[in-house]
């Protein structure tokens, strides 16, 4: 398997912008970065001929932006994270409840008492 390397700094287009604000395993999807640009949240493009780029000081704003986020952002993020909590606690509840959670189960011999044949 190859290991994935992020884009290099000088590659100015919206694909290295991507492939650079990527996570570990890949570049940003084409449907995330649309979804942040659609809410006033992705990088200032601009017209270079008819090339659209992302300057590296564009990619470093949008970047600290993205690290210490204001206003409605961080309302946002918030209540994801809450609601994130929410869901740990629903699952952590009902996998403590399952019977075949590991609180719920009888204790077996140990292995040294059955090889003695105890």
């Amino acid at each position: 398997m190859t290991t994935w390397v992020k884009g290099c700094a000088g590659d100015l287009s919206v694909a290295g912008f991507r492939n650079r604000n990527g996570s570990a395993t890949g570049p940003m999807s084409t449907k995330l970065y649309n979804s942040l640009k659609a809410r006033g949240l992705g990088p200032k493009e601009s017209i270079v001929g008819e090339k659209v780029v992302i300057f590296p000081q564009h990619e470093t704003e949008w970047q600290e932006a993205r690290a210490n986020p204001t206003g409605d952002e961080l309302e946002r993020i918030r209540e994801l994270r809450a609601k994130w909590h929410r869901r740990a606690l629903k699952a952590g509840k009902a996998a403590a409840e399952s019977p075949i959670h590991v609180s719920n189960l009888k204790k077996r011999p140990s292995q040294s008492k059955q090889r003695k044949g105890k």
